[in-house]
């Protein structure tokens, strides 16, 4: 019995020594776990911190870049076929203390086929070949303006199919001739008014402007880059 009762007693002690060192590795075992926790969150929050700088970067540079100041538009009054009109309603906003100057825009309305026949020699070669060409009968002149001055026109189009056939005929009379389109340019005006003068121009005046002038039509957009020294009384 004596011997029974110290070896349960051995057996007690022999657990208790295995639990406290079981209790002393775990320990080790979690503080090896909290700073790669630790190591995570810090580089969880770094990303969202860069996240939502360039976010933010990007919400700064589209508003410097797709935003336009509303003190630098201007109103733009018109259009007018005539100088004349758009002169005539600048005046009338001038007289009331508005400052206003005109705008001049060239529009391409439509082109020309230009049957062109290259010329060497200059101004007495082309004077030379439209003498032959004269006296055979054909129509024609030399070009005196523009990018194809110095040669000689056989013709100007408004179709690109009329100036086609009358190239095959001459061509076939062994006249070496070439189309070239020719843009032509109308011009059309407005009044425009200066970004400090538009808190001037009201829905009340426009109104009494357009008893004037009916076809008037008004508009916000970009200023001018350049002032024309006409327009500035």
């Amino acid at each position: 019995m004596r011997s029974l009762f110290l070896f349960l007693v051995l057996l007690n002690i022999l657990y208790a020594l295995w639990q406290l060192q079981s209790q002393e590795v775990a320990p080790d075992r979690e503080l090896e776990a909290l700073p790669t926790r630790a190591a995570g969150d810090a580089t969880l929050a770094s990303q969202r911190e860069l996240a939502s700088s360039s976010v933010g970067g990007e919400r700064e540079r589209g508003k410097a870049e797709g935003e336009v100041t509303p003190g630098v538009l201007c109103i733009r009054l018109g259009v007018f076929a005539e100088r004349g009109e758009a002169e005539q309603l600048r005046q009338r906003l001038l007289a009331l203390d508005v400052r206003a100057s005109l705008v001049e825009d060239e529009l391409v309305s439509s082109s020309d086929y230009w049957l062109v026949m290259p010329v060497a020699g200059g101004t007495a070669g082309a004077l030379a070949k439209l003498s032959l060409l004269q006296e055979q009968g054909i129509d024609s002149f030399v070009i005196t303006k523009g990018p194809l001055a110095g040669n000689i026109s056989l013709g100007v189009f408004s179709r690109e199919d009329y100036a086609v056939a009358r190239q095959a005929q001459l061509q076939a009379d062994g006249h070496d001739v070439e189309i070239k389109p020719v843009e032509k340019l109308r011009s059309q005006f407005s009044v425009e008014v200066a970004p400090e003068a538009r808190r001037l121009v009201g829905q009340a005046l426009l109104l009494r402007l357009r008893e004037d002038f009916p076809d008037m039509q008004h508009q916000y957009q970009a200023c001018s880059p350049v002032a024309n020294a006409r327009n500035i009384p």
